[in-house]
Parts: structure tokens; C-alpha cells; sequence
């Protein structure tokens, strides 16, 4: 019974790091100038189920995650797993408000994948 609660701690200490770190990186690269934005006639989840579609014919891994109730994100992660580039979408008024961050020679391509889903 002890092992078993010391193996579900454990579980639950790595997960918790793990999604820190996405934070961390997450805050990060908001903090740099945004390399697009835009806004899509498409509800956030629409939205985002088609970026992400989009994204994965890209050559880097892809990620998701929910920082608030109402937004997503998406991430970009490179060889070591940093995230490189990211997608901050919020629900706006007609659809979703959207602004990508990140540090990527091919930036413009992910930002361009996204206009496709305005």
C-alpha cells in the first residue's frame, strides 16, 4: 500500500515539473516580440484543431495545452524538447484572437500555416 501511494507521488512530483517547465518556457518566449498574430473567424477549438493540423506536416514536434479555461496553446518543440515557438490563442469577440511567439528560421511558415485558419 506504501509503495503504491510512493509511486503515485512520485507520478504526480514529475508530471508537476514537467508542465513547470512548459511554463517556464511558455512565459519565456511570451516575453520576446510576437513574430505574427491575427484573427480567425473560427471558435478557439476549431481554430486550434486546425492549426495543429497545419503544424503537423512541419518537421518539429507539436504540443497543447490549456493555460487558462478559455484559451490554448500550441508549442513548438525542437530536438532537446524546448519549446521554440508557440501559438497563444484566446476567444475574441467574432472568433479567436491569436498571437505566435518564438525564435525559428522557419517562423514565418508556422505563422503563414496559421493565416490559413483565419
Amino acid at each position: 500500500m506504501k509503495t503504491q501511494r510512493l509511486a503515485a507521488a512520485v507520478t504526480f512530483s514529475v508530471a508537476v515539473f514537467a508542465l513547470s517547465a512548459c511554463a517556464t518556457q511558455y512565459d519565456s518566449l511570451i516575453k520576446t516580440v510576437p513574430v505574427g498574430s491575427g484573427t480567425s473567424h473560427l471558435a478557439t477549438l476549431p481554430f486550434v484543431a486546425c492549426v495543429k493540423v497545419k503544424w503537423a506536416t512541419r518537421p518539429l514536434k507539436i504540443g497543447e495545452y490549456s493555460p487558462n479555461a478559455d484559451g490554448d496553446v500550441i508549442t513548438v518543440h525542437g530536438a532537446n524538447g524546448q519549446t521554440m515557438l508557440l501559438i497563444d490563442a484566446e476567444p475574441s469577440g467574432n472568433g479567436t484572437g491569436y498571437t505566435i511567439y518564438g525564435d525559428i528560421v522557419s517562423a514565418s511558415a508556422y505563422v503563414a500555416d496559421a493565416h490559413k485558419c483565419d
